[in-house]
Parts: structure tokens; sequence; C-alpha cells
């Protein structure tokens, strides 16, 4: 089991990347861009089975470490895709998607190689605590991945506009309102989850005396710490200004992708450590 999470730990970034590929002809090449991809489907297939083998492999949920939260936001975020690409049947915004899926996917496969060990188990109220710590923070990293990807698309479509450059990225993505729109929603969504997250965070140290004392004396859970609540407070000025009415979606569009910056960083030097 253990080579066949190795062949499928190095298998799915190329997938991803090929996924990636034939995007990016439908949208700079304009072709079949109003068609639904069968093979995102299969590599969504692939990805879920990968997962269940490791879940398999490790007795547990492969969401305890960095590594296995960056798997599984590619895979949340290729399906999330898919369910829009079926019901829109528009690709246009498909390749940057599936670009981001290829990042995180990439990321976590360099980081789990030699690393498919089972972390240690939880137990009881720690197991319980954990899973409603991990579900929240999933849906978080996901819904502010499709922010920071609408957020990056507004903004170069607002930048094309006001400079009257009327490109090739002009020409083929959705309306300024709708990324707006699609930005602000997902955003919206990711900071309610990331709340969530921070809320149940502090259940996982434990009610012991010392408990919270020995949590923070560990670098990287003060690192998660100092990071999500440096991120949080970003997103908490994005979304208290946009309905305040003092805040532009312009603005929004621009911390919506400085967040998810912080975001990543806080995922990747957590997996470092």
């Amino acid at each position: 089991m253990a080579h066949l999470l190795t062949v499928g730990n190095w298998l799915l970034p190329l997938l991803y990347l090929a996924l990636m590929i034939d995007y990016g002809a439908t949208f700079f090449l304009r072709t079949r861009t109003q068609t639904r991809s069968p093979w995102l489907w299969v590599v969504i297939a692939m990805h879920l089975a990968l997962m269940v083998v490791r879940t398999v492999h490790v007795g547990q949920l492969p969401l305890a470490d960095p590594q296995g939260v960056l798997s599984a936001v590619a895979l949340a975020m290729a399906l999330v895709y898919a369910v829009v690409e079926f019901a829109g049947r528009d690709r246009r915004t498909g390749v940057f998607v599936i670009a981001l899926a290829f990042l995180f996917q990439h990321t976590s496969s360099i980081l789990l190689a030699g690393h498919l060990t089972p972390p240690p188990a939880m137990e009881g109220a720690a197991l319980i605590w954990s899973r409603l710590h991990i579900v929240p923070a999933l849906v978080a990293y996901t819904a502010l991945a499709f922010s920071a990807v609408y957020g990056v698309l507004y903004l170069v479509e607002r930048y094309d506009l006001r400079h009257r450059r009327f490109g090739v990225f002009f020409e083929r993505l959705p309306p300024l309102d709708l990324l707006g729109t699609m930005m602000w929603h997902a955003l919206l969504t990711g900071f309610v989850f990331m709340t969530l997250t921070i809320l149940t965070g502090p259940m996982l140290f434990g009610s012991g005396e010392g408990a919270a004392q020995a949590a923070l004396a560990n670098p990287r859970i003060l690192l998660k710490i100092i990071a999500g609540g440096a991120a949080w407070m970003i997103y908490a000025i994005a979304v208290a200004g946009r309905l305040l009415g003092k805040g532009s979606p312009a603005r929004t569009a621009g911390i919506a992708v400085g967040g998810y910056v912080v975001v990543m960083a806080l995922l990747v030097a957590s997996a470092l450590l």
C-alpha cells in the first residue's frame, strides 16, 4: 500500500497539470468554452480514491497535518469547480481554479514525500474537537481560495477596463460585476468558517492544568495562532468595510488576495516546522 501511495502522490500533480494545460487551451484559444470536461471528474475520482487509500493506511482521515489539508483543499476546489462547470457549462475560469489546485497538490506531494507514516492518533474529546476544527477549516481554505482566484481576475479585468486594454483576458473573462459578486460570496463564506475554525481551536489543547501553556510552547502551534489571527483580522477588515458600505469591490479583492497569501504562508510554514 505504501508503494501505491508513493506512486499516487507523484501522479496527482501531473494529472492536475494536464488539466491546467487543457483548460489553458480553452481560455486562450476559445475552444470548447461551453462544454463540460469529463477528464476533470476522472481526476477527482482518482484523487478521492487515493485519499481513501491513505485513510485506510494511516487509520484516520489524512487531515491531521498541513500536507493532508493542502491535498484536501485541492480536491475540494476541483470538486466545487466541477459542480459550477456542470451547472453553468462555462469553462472560461477553469484554468485559474485548476492552476491553484495544481499548486496545492504539488506542494502537498513534495511535503508528503517520505512522510507517509500515520500521525499520532487522537482519542475521546480530542478526536471530536479535532473533527469540529478541521471540517470548517477545510471549508474556509476552499472558499477563501475561490475568493482569491476571483479577486485576482477582478483586479486584472478592472485594470484592463480602466486603461482601455481590451486584450485576451478582458475578452475571455466573465463580466466584472459577476466576478465581484462571486468573489464577495466566497470571501464571506470563508470568513464565517474561518471564525468557526478559530473558535474551536482552543478546544484541541485540552482542559488540564498547563495545557494552554504547553501548547503555546510549541512553535508550530504558536505560529498558527499568530498567522491565523493576522489572517482573520485582514478578512474582518474586508467584511466589515463591505457590510458598512465603505469598502469598494477593488479593495475587497485586494484584501482577499493578500489575506490568502497569509493563509498559505501559515500552512506551508506549519508543514515545514
